[in-house]
């Protein structure tokens, strides 16, 4: 059976912990909303796509009882989402790295699949800014079988900065935690996907598990080590032999602000699933809120997802795209000389 899965962790109120894309105000139910809207498009996406699959959803705390007007606990039962509580939650230290210090509690959902899942079943670990483009067809399912682990991987620049390490520098950390580190560079493979046959995830889990306690102790120590969790699951990825780049034809993080960056493409109808980061308060609230009750049931009337999470683009979102660009140089000028005038 195809298993997929998502977590959503809920601040309680006064928690502060910074996510690049959304602030740091993680406690409050809009910063939460912005999340669960993620979580319940991944999951209609794929009851669309992929009838049969099993919905799972880790949670720490229930999810409201309505957003944007709409019945939450409808959604649940259209999509057949079953609840896992987290049981144990792993938060890196405050000091640990300047974001995301809950990423690595994908170790505690790796720890708790091992346990309901069956070893024949195929795993899907997706973060919840990730839809579903096309169903789970045989070419991924062979795919899948044959690799055992599926890997997005990027092949970023040895010297560019991947969340505070540059490749060159993880190269370095895997060596020392590791002599007989298996590879002679080292290849990122992002954490927005995590794809094995159920029979690896004790061998991910473990090694996961393992070696983030030792990246705990080489912290304390004050010595370089792994700030986030596609760090340290890329690390074990090695370790455990998986090949790597076996998943990029199937998924792709999608930049999509044309304005400031963006890796569209052309390939993006081709793949199985979209990763869309920046979409988070703007595609995604759109479409959420495009549900509408047909026949007691929720149903969004939003039908061209390509154009709704920009991945297409409409005529007229160029002109203020084009006007961003335009002004952004002037900016970025102004921006430098200020502090020059403030003296």
């Amino acid at each position: 059976m195809n298993v997929i899965v998502t977590w959503m962790y809920s601040s309680p109120e006064g928690e502060s912990i910074c996510h690049s894309q959304v602030g740091s105000a993680s406690g409050t139910q809009r910063v939460q909303n912005i999340y669960w809207r993620c979580v319940f498009l991944l999951f209609e996406s794929s009851a669309r796509l992929n009838p049969g699959a099993r919905h799972i959803l880790f949670i720490n705390k229930r999810p409201p009882n309505e957003i944007d007007g709409v019945e939450i606990n409808r959604l649940v039962q259209q999509y057949k989402i079953e609840f896992i509580e987290f049981t144990t939650i792993t938060k890196s230290p405050s000091d640990y790295y300047g974001e995301w210090n809950t990423q690595f509690m994908v170790l505690d959902v790796l720890d708790r699949l091992k346990e309901v899942v069956r070893d024949d079943d195929k795993i899907f670990i997706l973060d919840s800014d990730i839809i579903f483009n096309k169903s789970i067809d045989d070419d991924l399912l062979r795919a899948l079988d044959k690799h055992k682990a599926l890997l997005y991987s990027i092949d970023y620049d040895d010297k560019h900065n991947i969340n505070g390490l540059t490749r060159l520098e993880l190269i370095e950390v895997a060596k020392h935690m590791d002599v007989g580190f298996p590879a002679k560079e080292f290849t990122y493979s992002g954490g927005e996907f995590i794809c094995c046959l159920g029979s690896e995830l004790s061998r991910i889990a473990d090694a996961g598990r393992r070696n983030y306690l030792v990246s705990l102790e080489r912290h304390k120590k004050k010595q370089k080590k792994f700030n986030e969790e596609a760090h340290l699951l890329s690390y074990v990825y090695h370790l455990l032999g998986y090949q790597t780049h076996t998943a990029n034809r199937f998924i792709k993080r999608i930049w999509t602000d044309r304005s400031i960056y963006s890796t569209i493409d052309g390939s993006e109808s081709e793949l199985v699933f979209w990763h869309l980061p920046v979409e988070k308060k703007r595609g995604f609230v759109n479409v959420f809120r495009s549900y509408r009750k047909i026949d007691g049931e929720y149903r969004l009337t939003i039908k061209n997802f390509a154009r709704a999470y920009r991945i297409e683009e409409a005529y007229p979102s160029k002109i203020p795209r084009y006007i961003k660009q335009a002004v952004r140089p002037v900016y970025q000028i102004l921006k430098s000389m200020t502090p020059q005038v403030m003296k």
